[in-house]
């Protein structure tokens, strides 16, 4: 005789694969079924909710053939049903192999809708201050709500009309959440990308370290050009509430 333990693993192998993993327990079909649907069915919602993008570059079957194998082959690590968006894009990263009605973009979509939710969510224990838009900024930290990411795909234009085939130049994108609490995201050039990173990596940087640091950075260019070109980035990251100003 089995024992519980034993009894309760076939009986949730057989709730993830049920045509690999038949279970007799004495249990009628019919009611192994409302638990083999309740359970697929909550996890398939989770992905169509946090991935309506990638969702409709397939087709129903094709979709829930996805679900069926991030179930199947997936050990989450997390209880929270907030965190099955991540474990997916885990998944895919790591442990799912990309066939041929994959697009070749798709671990990248998957991680910018998913990094969208996660900014949706995101709890900040932040002191700094939003920026009123006429105050003097002497010092700036990016904020807890704000993340920079680069990809190889455009992921902010994709479509089912717009599937690029081939990698392009690096994309920098920010996705941030505003103090109404809407996520956004803008699109940034590589020098604003270089300066959120040495401002992310120092904590809070004074707007003469940044002046400093950007001029070293690009030594061919003229001192007051890269100045005042600063000056409009910053202005616009903390009208963005992508920065934050920090008292002295």
């Amino acid at each position: 005789m089995k024992s519980f333990q034993e009894t309760q693993h076939a009986f949730i192998q057989h709730i993830k694969n049920p045509q690999a993993n038949p279970f007799d327990a004495g249990i009628e079909d019919r009611r192994l079924k409302i638990y083999r649907e309740l359970f697929f069915n909550n996890i398939l919602g989770f992905l169509s909710s946090g991935f309506p993008v990638l969702e409709s570059l397939y087709s129903e079957q094709q979709w829930q053939v996805l679900a069926r194998k991030f179930f199947i082959e997936h050990t989450c690590r997390s209880p929270y049903f907030i965190d099955i968006s991540k474990e997916f894009v885990e998944y895919l990263s790591s442990e799912y192999q990309l066939n041929e009605s994959d697009p070749v973009f798709m671990r990248e979509l998957a991680h910018y809708e998913w990094l969208e939710l996660d900014v949706s969510v995101r709890k900040s224990s932040q002191t700094a201050k939003v920026w009123d838009g006429h105050s003097q900024v002497t010092q700036v930290q990016m904020s807890e709500l704000a993340s920079l990411v680069s990809y190889q795909y455009p992921v902010h234009q994709i479509s089912a009309v717009f599937q690029p085939s081939q990698a392009s130049e690096a994309v920098y994108l920010v996705i941030y959440r505003d103090a109404t609490d809407e996520v956004n995201f803008t699109l940034i050039n590589a020098v604003s990308a270089y300066l959120l990173n040495t401002i992310l990596q120092q904590g809070v940087v004074s707007m003469d370290e940044m002046n400093k640091i950007m001029i070293e950075a690009m030594p061919q260019l003229d001192v007051q050009q890269i100045t005042d070109s600063l000056q409009q980035v910053l202005q616009q990251l903390l009208q963005q509430e992508i920065l934050l100003i920090v008292d002295n």
